[in-house]
């Protein structure tokens, strides 16, 4: 197979969070070196990129791209099964739209994987997946098809459950029903082995899905976690992690009335481990990138926030083996950018999904 070099690059270091310039070769798909730049290369193709910066693609830990599509109505929306009885035996992969036009929009802001979880609506989601944001079908596009399960907690899902029964479902039945799919999990003898997201936005929510959580001895990972800030006595260590944000989204709903990036920098200052999310179309995942350099104005460093868009999201997501780093033998996910990644003003011109270039910026001459 022929090999693609990218040269003269400004490379993410993921130890140091600097650039330095670097020639990356990209064979079968695959990272096959990084070398200095006064080496001499053999490649079949060479991508001068002198003055751009190379990371590894970025990685949205919590979306609905392709389940859930922008400006369709009900024919658009396979993230709600109101069923919630078979909400464990749901798979997101059956309902993703691979032609979704929001996939463009993805390539072209720097994302090259995402992870797929059911809408909030649902106390007990289906079982996400994370996928490439480039393919015909979902089964090319799959990274971890079966990753684990996702709950909701809030307002969302009691609005969802009284539109369907006109009954009210209380915080403490929202509760019930997540401890009654997760010892219908125990008794399978799967729950240690499924990862477990919980989506919550309020001060109270968080701190139940922490309870809940210590009741079965279980880390799990926490999706929004607006109102972080505003708690207290929350157990700290592996106990949980979190999927941020997003933080660029309208206070459109009393449970997002505190929102704020500062949630970044409380959570970096707690040693919480997070990563970033736009929940797409909730916010935009062209707003990804917006969702770091926010993190930034708070005051989280920047390795910390690039290694959230990249190798962290990939550990979290158990695909750091295929892809989130610039490492040998991984998946060549990149992406140049014309600026520091986190400048607002910064763009993708050139991503590539494994080593295959999926869309290129028509400006890019004049960079």
């Amino acid at each position: 197979m022929e090999i693609t070099a990218i040269t003269n690059a400004n490379v993410y270091q993921e130890k140091t969070g600097n650039f330095s310039v670097q020639t990356i070769l990209i064979k079968d798909g695959r990272l096959l070196d990084i070398l200095d730049p006064a080496k001499n290369i053999s490649a079949h193709t060479i991508i001068a990129a002198d003055g751009l910066y190379l990371t590894p693609g970025f990685i949205d830990t919590c979306s609905q791209i392709g389940l859930k599509e922008v400006g369709i109505r009900w024919e658009g929306h396979d993230g709600y099964e109101p069923n919630e009885n078979h909400g464990l035996d749901l798979q997101v992969i059956d309902g993703i739209y691979p032609l979704d036009q929001a996939f463009q929009d993805a390539v072209a802001f720097g994302v090259t994987a995402a992870h797929i979880v059911s809408s909030p609506e649902s106390v007990v989601g289906a079982r996400t997946a994370v996928i490439h944001t480039d393919g015909k079908t979902v089964d090319e596009m799959v990274l971890h098809s079966n990753l684990g399960i996702v709950f909701s907690m809030g307002d969302l899902p009691k609005n969802a459950y009284f539109e369907k029964t006109k009954t009210p479902l209380t915080r403490m039945g929202i509760a019930l029903r997540i401890r009654t799919a997760l010892k219908k999990l125990q008794a399978t003898g799967r729950l240690q082995d499924v990862p477990i997201f919980i989506r919550s936005h309020r001060a109270d929510d968080i701190a139940t899905a922490c309870r809940i959580a210590g009741e079965f001895n279980l880390p799990f990972v926490l999706v929004h976690g607006t109102e972080y800030p505003l708690t207290s006595r929350l157990p700290k260590g592996d106990s949980f992690s979190m999927i941020a944000g997003p933080c660029f989204q309208p206070m459109e709903r009393g449970e997002l009335k505190n929102l704020d990036p500062a949630l970044y920098n409380t959570l970096f200052n707690d040693d919480i481990p997070f990563t970033f999310a736009t929940d797409h179309p909730v916010s935009s995942v062209t707003h990804l990138q917006k969702e770091g350099a926010l993190a930034l104005k708070a005051g989280v460093p920047e390795k910390v926030i690039l290694n959230g868009l990249t190798q962290d999201a990939a550990k979290l997501l158990k695909i750091e083996h295929l892809t989130g780093s610039l490492q040998k033998g991984l998946y060549a996910d990149l992406v140049l950018w014309n600026k520091h990644p986190l400048d607002l003003t910064a763009r993708a011109v050139r991503t590539f999904i494994k080593g295959k270039e999926v869309y290129r910026w028509e400006g890019l001459n004049q960079c």
